[in-house]
């Protein structure tokens, strides 16, 4: 996986026109009362956030014993900030949110809120604040190169299963990747058929 293309990819673009942690005090991106906060890097990942950063702390985990799929050999690493990251060096899952791929049963990709339990509350979520477009395009960009990892695809449709059976529907669609195929029928306001 081209990590360094990901990161130039996402580097310039945001959720708002304005910082979000403006909103929030930055809660997301703050250490817990318990240093517990923390996440997960995407195999290979880790290359771009080399050991001796003063700004993070580094755990590896075992696939196993933290719900991930069983084509997960290789610990993973776990990361939390101890003070405010470098923008250029933040995870792409930092880079992402508040967005979470979701693939349907029928394989498309599509992007929604986060719908993980969070120990805070993010505005952008809660309050369904629009986001850039251009934001959620790179996103989805970013996305579809990382699910050509078959490890990364697995945990993206198996967490797309658990949300869909948690929430008893589909999760809100924010972004949807429309198949090659899809014929739209004219005059009909680009509706799908």
């Amino acid at each position: 996986m081209d990590y360094k293309y990901l990161y130039d990819l996402t580097s310039a673009v945001t959720p708002l026109e304005t910082d979000c942690g403006l909103l929030c005090s930055s809660i997301c991106c703050r250490r817990d009362r318990k240093n517990n906060l923390g996440i997960y890097l995407f195999p290979g990942e880790e290359i771009m956030i080399p050991p001796g950063e003063n700004w993070v702390e580094r755990e590896l985990h075992s696939p196993a014993d933290y719900d991930f799929p069983d084509n997960w050999k290789e610990p993973v690493h776990f990361i939390k900030c101890t003070s405010p990251c470098p923008r250029e060096k933040r995870p792409l899952s930092c880079r992402f949110f508040p967005l979470a791929p979701h693939i349907l049963t029928s394989g498309e990709l599509m992007l929604t809120y986060e719908t993980v339990p969070l120990p805070y509350r993010c505005p952008l979520i809660y309050k369904k604040l629009p986001l850039r477009k251009d934001f959620v395009e790179v996103v989805a960009l970013a996305w579809r190169t990382l699910l050509s990892d078959p490890r990364i695809f697995r945990l993206v449709d198996e967490d797309s299963r658990e949300r869909e059976m948690s929430l008893h529907s589909i999760p809100p669609i924010l972004w949807f990747q429309v198949p090659p195929d899809t014929v739209y029928a004219p005059g009909d306001g680009g509706d799908l058929r």
